[in-house]
This record gives structure tokens, C-alpha cells and sequence, in this order.
């Protein structure tokens, strides 16, 4: 047979390629040629753009974002197209999980492939993604070689978009090349060049998935002035002509928090804006191929400069100015990514005098979290007071639309959320199957805020014991009329094989163990980043709660009583299957070692919660290179210290 494309680049020769990769293991009879351009009779898949086959594209507004995916074939003959490279993509995996295909987690032993006869297989599928953003933002610990699997697996559960955050990943990245929370590996740190290949060699993936490729985010206020971030605690020696353009907070112009992570500027002097606009102008003329610009202020509060200048207008005013004066540069040079502003601590409240002379080049984003799901509901009394640097404020999902609202007049354009549930919530259901039902419930109420999508700004290395939250985020998103129960059955049926019922009902039990709001903590980290969602007012909910803990006191005669189903399915002759179980024996080791942590501190007794949880991650640290594309341990370790200390 041949699979014909319309255009020869790089994202639809990808395309082509897993199209006669996966045909082939599906159906060893099936011997694809790739060819481009017209040609060829007979068996035959083309693929193009929805316009290149004359297909309707009247719902499609912007084909960088919006993705729809349009697939005709029977017996190996028709068409795959999309309304843009990255929708034929995905459309190829539509057509492969007809056959019942599917990849239920990152790398080679992921990929769940089933036997069938694809001569007799035909498939009629047409759709626009319900959200245009769907994906993930880089954080916790993470290497090169998780990145490399998890950034294709993304499009195979319909995400489209990733982002790599500060000019080079190094926060995220050196914490795993260090072994920051491991106790058996060295910390040795590897040259800061490696770092910058990495990120080259990550742009140049995502690109060729044809993913959005979303780039900086913080960090982007102190670059131009080479003061460059890297981790927190490290010494800078900042010449006094450069702390000219710091934020004046307190009569001192200096390092906040002694981070340029944390530092604003002072905004109302020209050349400290030309600077910042210009560096970032020079930026994108090096890298022409970012879609997204994420151009932020610092990932601090109570420090904005309080000059007499900067005192005329409010930081949202300065920042909208910036905004505009980037866009122009842009607009000579050219260059038609798109910027994405952040409504953040005092860029919540919208701008007094200025306006973004040109809406349609910017995307709004903010960082909201829900966490109990999500209404249209908003702030009674409207937005608040700002007053500079007294920054002091609680809220929820309600301030936070209560806020958009409020920018209406200035930007009422495309906007996502910064979701955070993958950074630590997951921790608190190490079964995976309340914390996927919850996303469920937040992704199928989410069209009640406005709102256009989700990113995910979690650690990519969640799939321990399960990559279900995640796919199904993706796949949801995508489609937000997908049955829950049915997807989680079907799922757990190709991740696990012949006893996949079994498989369940075992991480039910698991969940049902682990008390989500028990183990939540006093602050998350949407809470530290911006103060407006729900604080609790209580430490967390596992001290002293003598109840949660006798619930998961059971969990170690759970885990072992599942040991010899776990056995029997060690030798299952799918790879898929083989190792979904064989990570369920890592898993009850972590259990079994939570559930130690947890009871202790259900009794009070913080110092065998800390003993136990020193034993839980030493042997975590022994195992970490066999699970680290599945677990981050270096949150996991953050997260529990913050819950044995009750924050």
C-alpha cells in the first residue's frame, strides 16, 4: 500500500512514518511505501491539510490553534487530514486506536499494540477539539531522556501544546541530573552547555511532533541584564549599574529574596523597557519558530517598585505598555508568534489607562487551580482594592474570574488555566482513581468559566501506577464527551490485559485508603504563586485524625494480598501488560511505605512519621533509575516533608 502526503515537512513525514510503523504491527501483511505528491492507485492514504483535499475548514479560526481532525478510510484506502500538521498527527493515532491501539504511558513498553486485520477495517471520524490548549509545562525534576518519550506520547492522547519555562530549563532539569532527592545517586551536576543542547534538542521534538511550542514564562524580566536564574540559593554578584533597573522596594534597589526570579523592574524608565523588549525581540529572531512567547513579570508579591515614576500607574499599566512595545517589535521584524500575559498578583487587577493596541496578537493565561471543580460563579463585592505591595488576599476559582472579567475591556480573547494537579495532588491518591475522576468532573465543568484550556504545569514523570489522570486529561479535553467510567475501564482493560478487572478493583481499594482531603496540605502551590485560591485554615488533615488513619492501616494487608496476582501476571507476553504489573510491585512497596508516614502522623507521633518516611525514600532513591520515567521523586520528597510539618 501507500501512504501519500500532500506536502513534504518535517511534522507530516513524522505523521506518514507512524502511520507505517504502527499499520505494520498491527497487521504484518501491511508493507506502507511513504511517497509525496500525486501517485499511486489501489491501497492508498493520503494525508494532507483539511483545504489541500477540499475539505470544509469553515470552523477553523486560527490553525495554529485550533485542531480538527478529520479521517475517511476503509480498507486501507482514503484520506487522514487536519487544519494543520500536528491535527493530521493525531489523526493517524485516531485511526490506530480504531484498531484498538493505545499508548497508555511514555516509551516502547507503553504502547498497548493489538493484532487485527486492517483490509477490513474502515473508519469515518470528523472533530474539532472542544479546548485549543491542551498540554503540559515543564516542572519538578525532569532529564532529557524522560522528555524525549513523554513530549510524543502527548499527541497520542490528544495534547497539542508544551512548554519550556526561563531561557534554559535548568531549575527543572538539574534537579534530576543532581539526584537533588535521592539518597543512594551523586549529586554531581553536569556542564551548563549539556543544558542548552537539551533545551535545543527539546524545541526541535516538539516541533517535529507539531506541538505549540510555549517558551519562557518567568525569568525572562533579568536575562537582558545577564543576570541569569538558575536555582534557588545560588549567589549573584550584580554590578551596581545593573541594579539601576531593579524595582526600588523599601529605598534599596537589590536581588528580592536574592533571586532575579523573584525581581521586578522599574518599569517606567524607557531604557529599562527598550532593554527587556529588545532582548526579547533579538530572542525570537534567533528562534523564529516558537509559537507562543510567554512574557511574564517576577514570581514574587509585595516588591513592585514603589519610584516616584513607577507610582503614576499600576504594574498592569506598565506591563500592558511593555506588551505593546514588544508587539511593535514584532510586527517590524516580521514575527508573528504570539505573546501570552499573565493576570499574576498585581497583574490580577486590570490596567487603568493603558490598552493593548493590537488584542489579537496576545492569548491571556492565569494560574487558578481549582482542585473541588469549577462554576461560573463569581466574588461577591467585585474585585478587590489593590494597593501596591500589600499584596494579602484569599480567594478561589471566583476572584479569579471575578479578575478576568475586570481585563474584559482591555483583552477578551483566547485565555487557559494554569492547572496544577499534577505537581502534588496526585500525591495524595496513590491509586490514581479519585484524583482521574476529579479531572473528569473539573475538564467536563470547565466550559462554565470561559475559558479555553488547560496547561498543566506539573511534573511530566505521573504515572506511578498509572498513566490514566493524564491520558485521560488529554483525551478529555479533546473531547469532553467521553463517558468516565467507560473511558477508566477501557483504559485499565489495554494497560493491564486479562486481568484488568482485577487490576481495578486492587487501585480502587488503594484510593479508597488514602483520604484526598486528608492529606492535603495547608498550602499548594498555586496558593504560593498567586494567593487566590482556597487556603485551608487547618494543618493537614492527616495529624491527629485517628479515623483516616485506622482506614489506612489496612493498606499493607491490601498490597500483600494482591501479591500473587501480581506474580501471575509477570510473565504476560505483552510488553504493555508485563510492565504495568511489574511497576505495581515498585508501587506497593510505596504504598506500604506511605501508609507507615500516614498513621504514624494520625497519632501524633511525628518522629516515626519522619523515620518511616526516611526508610520509604531510601528505598525509593534504590529504585528510582527502573521507575524515574514514571515517579518524581523530587517532589514526592518536598511534598511529604511539607505534610509531616503540618504546612
Amino acid at each position: 500500500m501507500i501512504i501519500r502526503i500532500l506536502r513534504e515537512s518535517e511534522t507530516v513525514r513524522y505523521a506518514a512514518e507512524e502511520l507505517k510503523k504502527y499499520l505494520r504491527l498491527v497487521d504484518e501483511t501491511v508493507d506502507a511505501t511513504i511517497v509525496c505528491g500525486d501517485g499511486g492507485s489501489g491501497e492508498v492514504i493520503t494525508l494532507g491539510i483539511l483545504s489541500e483535499l477540499s475539505l470544509r475548514d469553515d470552523d477553523v479560526s486560527d490553525p495554529m490553534i485550533d485542531d480538527v481532525v478529520d479521517v475517511c478510510i476503509n480498507n486501507l484506502s482514503g484520506y487522514i487530514a487536519g487544519s494543520n500538521e500536528r491535527s493530521i498527527l493525531m489523526g493517524v493515532y485516531k485511526y490506530l486506536k480504531s484498531a484498538g491501539c493505545r499508548w497508555v504511558r511514555p516509551g516502547d513498553e507503553g504502547e498497548y499494540i493489538p493484532k487485527a486485520d486492517m483490509r477490513k477495517r474502515s473508519f469515518t471520524f470528523r472533530k474539532k477539539a472542544d479546548y485549543p490548549f491542551r498540554g503540559q509545562c515543564i516542572e519538578g525534576a525532569v532529564g532529557y531522556e524522560h522528555l524525549k518519550e513523554v513530549i510524543p506520547w502527548l499527541p497520542k492522547v490528544d495534547m497539542n501544546l508544551f512548554m519550556i519555562e526561563q531561557i534554559v530549563p535548568y531549575n527543572y532539569m538539574n534537579r534530576w541530573y543532581r539526584h537533588t532527592a535521592n539518597t543512594r545517586l551523586p549529586h554531581d551536576d553536569i556542564p551548563y552547555s549539556d543544558y542548552c543542547d537539551y533545551c535545543l534538542r527539546l524545541e526541535h521534538l516538539i516541533k517535529k511532533c507539531g506541538l505549540q511550542l510555549h517558551v519562557m514564562g518567568h525569568g525572562a524580566l533579568n536575562e537582558p541584564f545577564g543576570v541569569r536564574h538558575m536555582i534557588s540559593g545560588q549567589h549573584y554578584d550584580v554590578p551596581e549599574e545593573t541594579k539601576k533597573a531593579f524595582a526600588l522596594v523599601k529605598g534599596r534597589r537589590e536581588l528580592f529574596g536574592s533571586s532575579p526570579f523573584f525581581t521586578h523592574l522599574c518599569m517606567s524608565q524607557e531604557w529599562v523597557q527598550d532593554k527587556v523588549v529588545n532582548w526579547l525581540a533579538d530572542y525570537l529572531k534567533e528562534k523564529p519558530y516558537i509559537d507562543f512567547l510567554h512574557f511574564w513579570l517576577a514570581d514574587a508579591a509585595n516588591n513592585q517598585c514603589e519610584c516616584e515614576e513607577c507610582a503614576k500607574k499600576t504594574p498592569s499599566d506598565w506591563y500592558v505598555d511593555m506588551l505593546n512595545k514588544l508587539d511593535a517589535r514584532l510586527t517590524e521584524q516580521g514575527n508573528d508568534t504570539k505573546i501570552v500575559f499573565i493576570m499574576y498578583v498585581d497583574t490580577l487587577w486590570p490596567p487603568i489607562e493603558s490598552k493593548l493596541d493590537h488584542p489579537e496578537r496576545f492569548i491571556m493565561t492565569t494560574a487558578c487551580g481549582s482542585g473541588k471543580g469549577y462554576s461560573s460563579k463569581r466574588r461577591e463585592g467585585g474585585i478587590p482594592e489593590w494597593k501596591r505591595n500589600q499584596f494579602a488576599i484569599e480567594g478561589g476559582l471566583d476572584l479569579a474570574l471575578t479578575f478576568m472579567d475586570g481585563w474584559k475591556p482591555v483583552f477578551d480573547g483566547p485565555k487557559f488555566i494554569y492547572e496544577y494537579w499534577f505537581y502534588t495532588a496526585h500525591y495524595a491518591d496513590p491509586g490514581y482513581m479519585n484524583f482521574a475522576r476529579n479531572i473528569a468532573r473539573d475538564v467536563k465543568q470547565l466550559c462554565v468559566t470561559g475559558f479555553d484550556g488547560i496547561m498543566s504545569d506539573g511534573s511530566q514523570r505521573t504515572f506511578f501506577p498509572t498513566g490514566l489522570p493524564l491520558s485521560l486529561l488529554g483525551e478529555f479535553l479533546f473531547d469532553t464527551s467521553i463517558d468516565t467510567e467507560k473511558y477508566i475501564e477501557d483504559y485499565l482493560r489495554d494497560a493491564f490485559g486479562r486481568d484488568h478487572r482485577r487490576a481495578a478493583e486492587y487501585l480502587e481499594k488503594i484510593s479508597a485508603s488514602f483520604d484526598m482531603d486528608a492529606l492535603s496540605q495547608k498550602t499548594d502551590i498555586t496558593a504560593q504563586d498567586t494567593g487566590i485560591v482556597d487556603v485551608m485554615s487547618k494543618k493537614a488533615g492527616i495529624i491527629g485524625n485517628k479515623f483516616a488513619g485506622d482506614v489506612i492501616a489496612g493498606v499493607p494487608e491490601t498490597v500483600d494480598s494482591f501479591a500473587d496476582v501480581i506474580a501471575e501476571n509477570m510473565t504476560l507476553e505483552d510488553k504493555c501488560h508485563r510492565e504495568s504489573w511489574r511497576m505495581l510491585t515498585y508501587h506497593g512497596m510505596y504504598c506500604k511505605g506511605l501508609a507507615d508516614i500516614y498513621f504514624a502522623l494520625s497519632r501524633n507521633d511525628t518522629e516515626k512519621a519522619y523515620k518511616a518516611f526516611d526508610e520509604l525514600t531510601d528505598r525509593l532513591s534504590e529504585a528510582e533509575l527502573d521507575i524515574s520515567l514514571y515517579f518524581d521523586l523530587c517532589l514526592f520528597v518536598q511534598r511529604t516533608r511539607q505534610i509531616i510539618a503540618g504546612h
